[in-house]
C-alpha cells in the first residue's frame, strides 16, 4: 500500500520550519508539537522503527537521505515534497548548527582560529559540491537524486518562496498531497511557524532542560554559548560571505542544477 509522503531535504534547508507548519495542518487537535519527529511527521533517521505498518492512513516521513533503491519504506512511497534552499545559504545553516554540536572545537576556538576553519570549510563546501555529511551525499547530488528518480511524483518548495509566502507555498502543497484545509487553519500554522513563535519554544525547552524539538542535553556546551537550533534562517549568504571568486566559481558548481531545480518549483 502507497500510504507514505516523503518530506525531504538536504540537511539544514528548513525542513524543521517546513514540518512546523505541517504539523498545524496535517494533525488534528490533541497535538503535541514535542512528538513532531517520533509519531508525526516521522523522522526516517530517528523514528523509522516507530513508523507504522501500511494502512489507509497517509503517513508522512521526514528524510534527508538521497533518493536510491535502498532508501527506507521505499516500496509504501507515493509521493515526496522536496524543499530546495539556496546551497550558500544551506552552507552557513551547516555552520552554524556545527556551533551548536561543537563539532570541530569550534565552541573553543579563537576567533582566528575560527575564521580559518570556516575558510576551509567554505573551500571545501565548493570544491565538493556540498558534502558534508556523506550519508546524505553532496547538496548537488541529493537535490539532483530526488529531481532524476522516476518512480516518485515530486513536488519542489523552495525554501525562500515558502519564507516569502507561506500561505501560498502551504496551498500549493496541500493540492499536491491531495489534502484540504481552510484558510482559518493554513493562516493558524503559518502562525506558528513564525520564527519568534519557534525560538520562544526553542527557549522554553532549553529552559527547563526539555529533550523535544529542539533541545538535546548533548548540546548544553553549544546552548550555553547562545547557539540555537532555530539559527538566523540565512539568505543571501552569497553575497554575503564569498569574495566575487568564490561567487563565481559558486555559480559553476551549483548555478545549473540551482536553476533546474527552482524551475522545477516554480
Amino acid at each position: 500500500m502507497k500510504d507514505i509522503t516523503y518530506i525531504a531535504a538536504f540537511p539544514k534547508s528548513g525542513i524543521t520550519y517546513l514540518n512546523f507548519m505541517l504539523f498545524h495542518i496535517l494533525f488534528d487537535c490533541p497535538q503535541n508539537i514535542r512528538l513532531i519527529d517520533s509519531d508525526y511527521i516521522f523522522d526516517l533517521h530517528e523514528s523509522l522503527a516507530r513508523v507504522p505498518p501500511a494502512s489507509a492512513t497517509p503517513r508522512y516521513v521526514k528524510v534527508h537521505f538521497p533518493f536510491n533503491p535502498r532508501i527506507p519504506l521505499r516500496e509504501r512511497a507515493a509521493r515526496a515534497v522536496y524543499l530546495l534552499r539556496d546551497p550558500i545559504d544551506v552552507m552557513m545553516s551547516v555552520w552554524d548548527f556545527k556551533h551548536l554540536t561543537g563539532e570541530d572545537g569550534l565552541l573553543d576556538a579563537s576567533p582566528a582560529a575560527r575564521e580559518a576553519m570556516f575558510q576551509r570549510f567554505s573551500q571545501h563546501w565548493l570544491a565538493t559540491g556540498g558534502l558534508i555529511y556523506p550519508w546524505a551525499g553532496s547538496w548537488n547530488a541529493n537535490v539532483a537524486s530526488w529531481l532524476d528518480q522516476t518512480e516518485l511524483p515530486v513536488l519542489v518548495v523552495r525554501y525562500e518562496h515558502l519564507k516569502a509566502r507561506p500561505f501560498d507555498e502551504l496551498r500549493r502543497i496541500l493540492n499536491f498531497l491531495g489534502r484540504a484545509a481552510g484558510d482559518d487553519r493554513l493562516a493558524a500554522a503559518v502562525e506558528a511557524g513564525r520564527p519568534e513563535n519557534m525560538r520562544r519554544l526553542e527557549a522554553e525547552e532549553i529552559d527547563g532542560g526539555t529533550s523535544g524539538v529542539f533541545y538535546r542535553p548533548s548540546l548544553a556546551k553549544g546552548y550555553a554559548q547562545g547557539y540555537r537550533f532555530v539559527g538566523r534562517m540565512h539568505g543571501g549568504s552569497s553575497e554575503k560571505v564569498l569574495s566575487p571568486a568564490a561567487r563565481q566559481y559558486a555559480e559553476q558548481v551549483f548555478g545549473p542544477l540551482t536553476r533546474r531545480a527552482a524551475a522545477r518549483a516554480g
